[in-house]
Parts: structure tokens; C-alpha cells; sequence
């Protein structure tokens, strides 16, 4: 993905906004090691990635031939300018741990994985199952503590709307 960032102030002073100007994915198939060996080609669907960035490069040089067709103004003003792009890619090191969550089927003898279907879903991920259930469990507290302070207000109201 090819990001322009803008400057945009607030209330602590500016935020940069990243609109995202060119993208483009790939895929190739390969397989995950580990417990047992899983492949991921196009024939199951490759799933949605959750994965480190292995490349973010800042692109301020005026002169990069990646990001003129994006720069806003080519005159004099935009010359003096400096622009704020960054080039960002998201995949997996070889070698680099990795954990999947989705639905697989059998395939001449070979784990695949599939793509969801209804409300499955597949995701390759770094977390390991330990993040993902201790993020999860965060959640589930916030919500349940969100819940019984509504609750109490409703209660609290309901008093109040007697006296």
C-alpha cells in the first residue's frame, strides 16, 4: 500500500491523516509447518492476514519516482513542499512463527486450507492463542462491566421516577 499523509490539527496540536493513494495485493501459495503441515493456495481461499509489517519506508524526497503521480501540485509551491508517503507491506518472514484460526478440508491426501463460508472466517496471524483469548477476555470484561453499570442507572432511575 502507497499512504499520503496530511496534517491535520486538533486539540493537541496536529494529527497526520494517512488516505491510502495505490494498493495492490499478491498471493503465493505456501504451507505452515508445525503442528502438522497446512497449505494455503487460491484453491481454499487465502485467508485474511494479521501479520507484522515487514517493510515501512517514510518517502519524503520530492524526486521518488513511486510517489510523483500522488504528489498534490508539481508547481513551484508543491516543489518546495515535503511530502509525506509512506510504503507499507504486510506478509510473514519466512521462518517466522505464525498461527491460523479457520476452516480446513482434506485435499489429494493434504491439509488446505478453505474459505469461510456464512459466518466462518479464516485469519493467519501472529498472535498466539493465548493473546488472542487474553485480548478476547479484555473485551468480555468491558462489555460485562459496561452492562452492569447500565443496569445500575436503570435502577437508579427508576427510584428516582418514584420519589
Amino acid at each position: 500500500h502507497l499512504e499520503r499523509g496530511t496534517e491535520v490539527p486538533d486539540d493537541d496540536g496536529s494529527t497526520t491523516k494517512w488516505e491510502t493513494v495505490w494498493s495492490q495485493s499478491a498471493s503465493t501459495p505456501f504451507r505452515l509447518k508445525g503442528a502438522g503441515e497446512l497449505w494455503f493456495d487460491e484453491r481454499g481461499g487465502m485467508p485474511q492476514l494479521d501479520a507484522p509489517s515487514t517493510f515501512d519506508q517514510n518517502i519524503h524526497d520530492i524526486t521518488n519516482p513511486i510517489i510523483m503521480p500522488y504528489l498534490p501540485g508539481r508547481g513551484f509551491l508543491g516543489r518546495l513542499s515535503k511530502p509525506n508517503f509512506h510504503a507499507v507491506e504486510t506478509s510473514f518472514a519466512p521462518g517466522s512463527q505464525a498461527f491460523f484460526i479457520g476452516p480446513v478440508e482434506a485435499v489429494n491426501g493434504f491439509w488446505v486450507a478453505r474459505a469461510g463460508q456464512d459466518k466462518e472466517y479464516s485469519v493467519l496471524t501472529w498472535k498466539s492463542e493465548q493473546q488472542v483469548r487474553s485480548r478476547m477476555s479484555r473485551a468480555g470484561t468491558i462489555w460485562w462491566v459496561l452492562s452492569l453499570l447500565a443496569f445500575a442507572a436503570g435502577v437508579l432511575a427508576i427510584i428516582v421516577s418514584f420519589n
